[in-house]
């Protein structure tokens, strides 16, 4: 944090650490590919190896899981794109719910892996394309979501949220294994879960396992969220004057304007929001001018453009004239 210290106050406000951004971005896209290579390799293998449809692999929750990661990250890859270039990476709430959502499924299969199946058959653990499943994938879409910049604190229903899909696929597991059972054309009990615990002792287990996982992801982002906050605001002196702050959020606007597009420049609100209520002022007091700043460095800009259009027709037409004698 030594080289964010030096920094401006406003413009460490703007950026928010870009790295984070950086460290998503690769994270998402070995998560894509590898989530990918691990699923085609499941595929690939119930075909050859068991002769059935490879799709049928997809009973497996691991194979869901994964799928579920994959269809994640490509969800997170522009707006980590987004963070880079324009030195913020801001993710939407619907997005960082769907990011959760298949960051806690895919630790769900890590624990499941580590837990119970590393111990009865750790070449199912591990071997082949299930060490990229169950041991590299969980981790990178991990580290992918607590790099997210979206100040969104998960609630309880978050961390409910966070296990529908475990729900969702114990529910069917139930159907296809007990309701129809295999020899009526249901699914065989793959994970031999009937073979030690009954249905009504097995299902709470790993409903409290998955929500066990949801809580630890959430607990741990809200308090990087917390502490990522606090150390925003530890730049800021106390007793600043109210035109001070106003006066910062001039300087924000005109930062958002510089790194940002016409066509969609981010406002900051979440920061400007916690400066007003850290110095008792109203938050459209800070719009104001921070609107302002925007502006006048987008018009600022405009001059700039046009002096260098300008620039450069003149020089055009001396190089004209050059040749011409």
């Amino acid at each position: 944090m030594d080289d964010i210290k030096s920094a401006p106050i406003r413009e460490h406000l703007t950026v928010l650490l870009r790295r984070r951004s950086v460290i998503a971005l690769c994270c998402a896209i070995l998560t894509l590919a590898l989530a990918f290579y691990g699923v085609t390799e499941g595929v690939n293998r119930t075909n050859t190896v068991f002769h059935e449809n490879g799709f049928r692999s997809f009973i497996y929750y691991t194979m869901l899981s994964n799928a579920f990661a994959a269809l994640s990250a490509a969800f997170v890859f522009p707006f980590t794109v987004e963070g880079i270039r324009r030195k913020r990476f801001v993710l939407p709430k619907w997005a960082a719910l769907l990011h959760y959502m298949a960051t806690t499924s895919i630790a769900v299969t890590m624990v499941f892996v580590f837990a119970f199946i590393s111990w009865t058959s750790p070449s199912d653990a591990f071997g082949g394309a299930n060490l990229v499943t169950h041991v590299i994938c969980p981790p990178l879409i991990i580290i992918s979501f607590l790099q997210i910049e979206s100040g969104h604190l998960f609630t309880w229903k978050d961390r409910l949220l966070g296990i529908v899909p475990c729900s969702v696929y114990l529910t069917v597991y139930y159907i296809e294994v007990v309701v129809i059972g295999e020899a009526n054309g249901g699914w065989p009990d793959i994970y031999h879960v009937l073979d030690h615990l009954t249905p009504a002792v097995a299902i709470p287990v790993f409903l409290l396992l998955a929500f066990g996982v949801s809580t630890s992801i959430a607990l741990l982002s809200n308090l990087l969220t917390k502490k990522r906050r606090k150390k925003t605001f530890e730049f800021w002196k106390k007793d600043l004057d109210p035109i001070e702050v106003k006066i910062e959020a001039f300087g924000m606007g005109r930062m958002a304007a510089e790194v940002g597009e016409d066509s969609n420049i981010q406002i900051p609100y979440d920061i400007l929001a916690e400066l007003a209520r850290t110095y008792g002022l109203d938050t459209e007091e800070l719009m104001r001018p921070f609107v302002k700043g925007l502006t006048t460095e987008r018009k600022e800009r405009e001059k700039r453009a046009e002096r260098g259009a300008l620039k450069q027709a003149v020089t055009v037409r001396l190089n004209k004239k050059g040749e011409k004698r």
